[in-house]
This record gives structure tokens, C-alpha cells and sequence, in this order.
């Protein structure tokens, strides 16, 4: 898939939320909610397009995030695929940075298999490229990933990795909803906001 194909919203000025999603934590709307599925729906053709025509095809949807994404973008698959997750979270402060530990492992054997590893944000590319880089030793038939969100500098990620599929490039904001949350809340919103205050507007990432 070509980059310049992929809508980037770097630039986009930030809009009012619906009324019935007002918040005080939200400073605007980046990503209305029917924008978003046009765009799901999308990458669920391109997907379907561009995917190993040979079985078995693994689904792996990274938790807590790509909850949402996935869900929605699963079903509008016909062909046949198992589905699982993954969830991983770094040790924290007291160990080295960028160390991840699995908290929930896949269920299904990965051997020979085609993996589709779904996520709900490339930001410093860290889970990603270690996720990946731990499947690859179990010997997959390939690997292939996809995000509904990409953040914009790519030169700056300190993980240099590129998803195979990406639903929208945003600019480097705190965003939240469809699934991304602050404090473990926001998730449930249907469109992708900004938090407010945004930490990152601060300078504080």
C-alpha cells in the first residue's frame, strides 16, 4: 500500500464533538466517528485484497487498545481466519525502557502460520517491534500488521518500524477514544479526540 495513499490528518484543525459526547477532557474532535468507519471499512478491503490466499490466518489483536478496531474490523471478513490477543505492558520505571512483558499469551500455535498482528497506535514503534521480533522466533509463515492510527515523525520514532497497513496518520497529540484511553477511561467514545489538558502539548513525551 502506498503511503501517500493513506489519509494524514497532521495539519487537521480540531472540531466540536457531538453534543452528546461534550466533555471537559475533550479539547476537540480529530476523527468523527463516520470518517473512522469509512476509513475501517477501507482497510478491511485492502486487507482482504492483499492477504496470503493459503490458510491458516491468524488474527492477533494487541490489548487493551485495538479492542474496538478490531471488532469492527473483523466483521467484514467472510474468508476464513482464527482470532486472538495479545496483551503486553512495559515493567515500569524501575527497569529499562523499552522492555516489554506479556501479560496474556496467544492461545493458538503460531508455527507455519500467517500472522496479522492488529494495533491501535504506532507511536514510538516500541510494542510493535518487539511484539514482531518474539513471533518471528516461532517460526510464522509471515507477518503483517496493521494500526488504525499512526503518529506523524517518523524520523524521531526511537523503534523504526512501519506497519503494513495504516488507517490515518495524526499529528503527535494525546488522543483518545475508539478503544486509546487515559487512566483507563475514554475508551467507550466512537471517534478519536484529544485529551484536554493534552500532556504532550507540554512537552512532557
Amino acid at each position: 500500500m502506498k503511503r501517500e495513499s493513506i489519509p494524514d490528518l497532521t495539519n487537521s484543525a480540531l472540531t466540536r464533538p457531538p453534543a452528546a459526547w461534550a466533555s471537559e477532557h475533550l479539547e476537540g474532535l480529530l476523527i468523527p466517528t463516520s470518517v473512522l468507519q469509512d476509513r475501517v471499512t477501507q482497510l478491511a478491503n485492502e486487507i482482504a485484497a492483499s492477504r496470503p490466499r493459503e490458510e491458516p490466518l491468524l488474527v492477533l489483536s494487541l490489548l487493551s487498545g485495538a479492542f474496538l478496531f478490531t471488532a469492527d474490523l473483523v466483521r467484514h471478513w467472510t474468508f476464513p481466519f482464527e482470532l486472538d490477543f495479545i496483551k503486553v505492558a512495559s515493567y515500569g520505571s524501575q527497569t529499562l525502557p523499552g522492555e516489554l512483558s506479556w501479560k496474556h499469551d496467544i492461545q493458538s500455535p503460531v508455527k507455519d502460520k500467517h500472522l496479522l498482528i492488529l494495533d491501535d497506535i504506532l507511536d514510538t514503534g516500541q510494542t510493535l517491534h518487539q511484539v514482531t521480533s518474539r513471533l518471528q522466533e516461532e517460526q510464522p509463515a509471515s507477518i503483517r500488521t496493521c494500526v488504525c492510527l499512526e503518529k506523524n515523525g517518523t524520523q524521531a520514532r526511537p523503534f523504526p518500524f512501519h506497519a503494513d497497513h495504516v488507517g490515518f496518520i495524526i499529528p503527535d497529540r494525546f488522543v483518545i477514544g475508539y478503544g486509546l484511553d487515559f487512566d483507563l477511561k475514554f475508551r467507550q467514545f466512537p471517534f478519536i479526540g484529544v485529551l484536554n489538558p493534552d500532556p504532550y502539548a507540554s512537552g512532557n513525551h
